[in-house]
């Protein structure tokens, strides 16, 4: 987590989009400027007529289609045969266009969807890919997590009402959280998920998630984003009191699956904020190597969540309760106690 940053992130269409962009370099955006806009080239869906209608020869078919070629047909519409209200019919199978009828067969090209790629981030545009999308620079807080639902979302980040996510039945509290972005500090259930549904929850930041809901959640329109992990895991003291002070700013989750074969990109949740006096915030120190006085969490079992300062970098792997010998660093925990803790269970703590 870094409460002051500097980010650049890309917007970028599908890449078998066909599309153009919005922007020039050098360009102001704002969270809903759409910056690329474009649709991913639709299928061809091939009817057999002569089956459906059971013709001896193709020509029949020909007497027996009631759209015009190129005429837009919604699904279910009938597109062939001896009578539009009853007896045997060909109904399109999707929202499209009717391009082609001979041979026997009907074609319908679906419809495509639009797709608008939005800014997402408050800041300037400084990369443009012609017909592809954008790189964006912005300033704020930035917080990553380890798990996504592959959803995005802009709203107001709003604290879960005292008694959780499970309390929000009222209708009446409905307009209240409706598209905002909810922060809990506790794990997520299946009632968690069904309220989220329910209320039209925009997104949720959440330290961790039963496993078990996986699928439900990749399926849900909102946007979800884990901390910590799954099972029954708190977030940290120092994460969701920094995620506090930001109660009511406008915040973009993007809830990305994260590909351990090709992405290297987390999903995250970052908040805009304005220059502190002119000044520019630090890029994230990505790559750069651990050193002693770093603030840290530790990101995984038993002591996921929890931070500290690493007193000491040893040259030389260590053996760890598992019998491996890793690079590691000893942990000065904020609760007293001090840990030997592998590299790689590991983040930065932003200042």
């Amino acid at each position: 987590m870094l409460a002051w940053t500097t980010v650049r992130r890309e917007r970028m269409l599908p890449e078998t989009a066909v599309g153009v962009t919005n922007v020039v370099r050098g360009k102001t955006v704002n969270l809903r400027d759409v910056v690329a806009r474009g649709s991913v080239p639709s299928r061809f869906l091939f009817i057999d007529a002569m089956d459906v209608l059971r013709l001896r020869t193709p020509d029949e078919l020909d007497s027996l289609i009631i759209p015009e070629i190129g005429e837009e047909v919604v699904e279910g519409q009938v597109l062939a045969g001896r009578r539009p209200d009853k007896g045997r019919r060909v109904f399109s199978p999707v929202n499209g266009i009717f391009v082609y009828a001979g041979e026997g067969r009907l074609i319908v090209q679906e419809t495509p969807d639009v797709i608008d790629m939005e800014a997402g981030l408050v800041g300037n545009v400084v990369d443009v890919y012609p017909n592809r999308g954008v790189v964006i620079e912005a300033y704020g807080a930035l917080v990553q997590g380890v798990w996504g639902n592959g959803k995005r979302v802009i709203g107001a980040l709003r604290r879960e009402p005292e008694d959780g996510l499970e309390g929000v039945f009222d209708e009446s509290l409905e307009q209240r959280y409706s598209g905002t972005v909810l922060l809990t500090g506790r794990s997520l259930k299946a009632i968690s998920l069904s309220v989220i549904e329910n209320q039209g929850i925009g997104g949720v930041i959440a330290p961790s998630m039963d496993p078990t809901l996986i699928e439900q959640a990749r399926h849900m329109q909102a946007a979800i984003l884990l901390t910590e992990g799954f099972g029954d895991m708190s977030m940290s003291s120092r994460l969701y009191t920094m995620l506090e002070e930001f109660v009511e700013r406008q915040v973009t989750i993007d809830a990305i699956q994260p590909d351990r074969w090709e992405d290297v990109r987390r999903p995250e949740a970052f908040i805009n904020l304005p220059a502190r006096s002119g000044d520019r915030p630090p890029p994230p120190r990505v790559g750069r190597p651990f050193r002693v006085g770093d603030q840290v969490r530790l990101t995984r079992a038993p002591r996921a969540g929890s931070v500290g300062e690493i007193t000491n970098l040893p040259k030389t792997p260590q053996l760890i309760d598992n019998g491996l010998r890793v690079l590691c660093a000893q942990i000065a925990l904020v609760t007293g106690e001090s840990a030997l803790v592998p590299l790689a269970n590991l983040e930065v703590l932003g200042k």
